[in-house]
């Protein structure tokens, strides 16, 4: 399993493009037809509550490519003023047409302040 550590400042848009792909050498597109994918973020993973959640249909996620395996993350410059600076635990989850639930990858998001996020956050 894929290890994806993000850190972002909550003064800007948090948007990367990646590309999911085997491990072979070299690496082949896993075909995103037909999927959706959610990204739920906590302070612990055991936690219940789930502070954000980005999916294919709420527009956190988008896959641009899918045939080719490419998809973005949008984290939005308001979502980040709301999420208390600080340590997250994440996972991205690839639904499947057949209803298979696949792990893309786990890891942590940071969230940091930005310098230039206005006077009154």
């Amino acid at each position: 399993m894929a290890i994806c550590n993000i850190t972002c400042w909550n003064d800007a848009d948090f948007i990367r493009g990646f590309v999911y792909e085997t491990a072979d050498t070299p690496p082949v597109p896993i075909d995103l037809t037909g999927n959706t994918m959610r990204m739920g973020i906590r302070h612990r993973a055991e936690d219940v509550t789930e502070e954000m959640l980005l999916t294919t249909e709420n527009g956190g996620l988008s896959i641009t490519d899918a045939p080719n395996g490419k998809f973005t993350l949008w984290i939005t410059h308001a979502q980040l003023l709301e999420l208390p600076l600080g340590d997250y635990e994440h996972s991205l989850i690839r639904s499947t047409a057949t209803g298979l639930q696949l792990r893309i990858w786990s890891g942590s998001l940071t969230v940091n302040a930005g310098p230039s996020r206005g006077n009154n956050t």
